[in-house]
């Protein structure tokens, strides 16, 4: 599978994040807030910004899963 966005697709994302539809330094100053919280208390909080998607997730699981799922099988999935 490759990572490659069409011309469309990366028009798209780029005004998404024009548009702040995600507010990266929100989501970013929210986890910094609690990440030492969830280290300590060995709970679990998650933001996945990748080529396929951004998700913001508590708990992150079974989302999680899946991704170390994919990375151990080199990225292949029966999907």
């Amino acid at each position: 599978m490759s990572n490659r966005r069409s011309d469309l697709q990366k028009e798209v994302i780029e005004q998404l994040v024009a548009a702040k539809a995600v507010d990266f330094e929100a989501v970013g100053s929210v986890l910094s807030k609690y990440g030492a919280r969830a280290a300590v208390a060995g709970d679990a909080i998650s933001a996945v910004v990748h080529w396929r998607m951004v998700d913001i997730c508590i708990p992150p699981e079974p989302y999680q899963r899946a991704l170390e799922i994919e990375r151990s099988l080199g990225g292949r999935t029966n999907g």
